[in-house]
């Protein structure tokens, strides 16, 4: 009977946290996605390619200067061994070196050329962004997802209101954008601060610094600061790369067509993290593998459905989004469409790795994708322009899963995904031809295929029976 609670407990941990992740991040990233309409309509391509290229240098900076700290935050602060009194110290003590030394080395920025007359943005941007993301997941470390999601929204408002204000009233264009992130940033750590109830953790003690704790989070984090160096890669190297061949105005037309696969990102996240809380928590229990697997199999199928429909209605949906100097960007969705369905499929299985704290197996699948990517970026951009970067960073995302896949047998025993990755891929490449040609009767019986065969899927697991039966029982 225990046993049988437990089951229901932890597949509604999930699917609350989801809920609730859900309501956040999806109601921030509505805020930008209405958002998107307007940059592109008030900017210039050359402006949007500059902006994205410093948030992504940002996105960088973050995890580097930081040392990664945040995925400490959230790892040990899950952990009920944890005094987060004690986390919380480390964390800013961690933080205001890495301020101190972001200021000290910012003259290299003006180095690169076409970023460098927004050094101090890019300065104000790195420590406020560090100081609020790690903010954020103590928060939700200690189980306050409510106010995690509700800061989320309020701080989106805060930076579109800002943006509107600064770009449209006061003409302020590029540095309007990144003011109004600033005041965003500085606004969501003060709301975590206060209504998130951070500041119950100060004890202002002698002992400022626990450094056996210090040292675990390092040794934790310090690793994965190289894999999500590796990440930045992968995001970075290709804007980079048509920057070096072309120009800004290239990078502009890349970013904008990134933004959906961007916004399907994100619905994922809502999953990932909730995922990451209950694997974490599973792990250290009995890891379950049946719980792992209908998680699995639950979750793909909605990504490859949601994925292959988003594919159908790209083109239509590109023409009324974006301005008409930003268009053409919609030929270049589809496929980074099909590259985040394996981003989804890459991130259920780090949350594997996060469980088991396997940092060395997360870093060598990331830096194996880095590497391909800019090999495949090298090779393509100069000849393909976009649709090369498009290719490599597609490519590199089918790399990190098919190694993660094998370098998770080493944590736990879970069923091969490959013979239905292999039919997922085959329906959604025939989907994108057909898309690419106008041919849109093909395309609809390609994403027909896919709804079909995951429905299958579902069945032939008994997903929807299990559902079903936990959904009955009571606590």
């Amino acid at each position: 009977m225990k046993d049988e609670i437990r089951n229901v407990s932890k597949y509604r941990g999930l699917l609350k946290n989801t809920l609730v992740f859900g309501l956040g991040l999806i109601g921030s990233k509505f805020v930008q996605f209405i958002l998107l309409p307007y940059f592109t309509n008030v900017l210039t391509k050359s402006e949007y390619g500059t902006i994205d290229l410093v948030i992504t240098f940002v996105g960088l900076m973050v995890p580097l200067i930081t040392l990664e700290l945040s995925d400490s935050v959230l790892r040990f602060g899950l952990s009920e061994q944890t005094d987060k009194i004690k986390l919380l110290k480390n964390a800013i003590v961690i933080l205001s070196v890495s301020a101190v030394i972001t200021i000290t080395i910012s003259p290299l920025i003006c180095f690169y050329e076409s970023i460098s007359d927004y050094r101090w943005y890019i300065v104000a941007l790195i420590v406020s962004q560090s100081f609020r993301t790690n903010a954020a997941l103590f928060v939700k470390s200690d189980n306050k997802v409510v106010v995690y999601s509700v800061d989320s929204i309020l701080t989106a408002l805060i930076i579109a209101s800002c943006d509107i204000i600064f770009i449209s009233k006061i003409n302020m264009s590029i540095d309007g954008y990144f003011t109004a992130e600033i005041i965003g940033n500085c606004f969501s750590v003060f709301f975590l601060f206060f209504v998130g109830r951070i500041y119950k953790y100060f004890a202002f003690e002698k002992r400022v610094v626990d450094w056996a704790l210090m040292k675990k989070m390092l040794k934790y984090s310090i690793p994965l600061m190289f894999n999500a160096l590796s990440w930045w890669i992968i995001t970075f190297s290709d804007r980079m790369i048509i920057d070096m061949y072309y120009t800004t105005e290239e990078v502009g037309i890349y970013s904008v067509a990134t933004k959906i696969p961007a916004i399907v990102t994100t619905l994922l996240s809502v999953f990932t993290q909730a995922w990451i809380m209950s694997a974490v928590r599973e792990y250290e229990a009995d890891k379950d593998v049946k719980f792992y697997e209908n998680v699995y199999v639950i979750y793909s199928s909605f990504l490859f459905v949601m994925v292959s429909i988003s594919i159908l209605i790209i083109k239509p949906i590109m023409r009324i989004y974006v301005g008409k100097e930003f268009f053409e960007a919609w030929y270049y969705v589809p496929l980074l469409l099909m590259g985040t369905s394996f981003l989804g499929i890459s991130n259920y299985y780090g949350a594997i790795y996060a469980s088991a704290k396997a940092n060395v197996l997360e870093i060598k699948s990331t830096l194996m994708c880095a590497i391909s990517n800019i090999i495949l970026n090298l090779l393509m951009i100069p000849r393909l322009k976009i649709l090369g970067a498009v290719i490599a960073t597609a490519a590199s995302y089918v790399i990190v899963v098919i190694v993660r896949v094998i370098d998770t047998k080493k944590l736990i025993s879970l069923k091969n995904p490959a013979v239905s990755l292999c039919v997922m891929s085959g329906f959604m490449v025939s989907e994108i031809f057909f898309i690419m040609k106008n041919r849109f009767i093909g395309a609809g019986l390609s994403v027909l295929g896919v709804v079909i065969i995951n429905i299958c899927i579902l069945i032939k697991r008994g997903v929807f029976s299990t559902i079903w039966s936990l959904w009955k029982r009571q606590d």
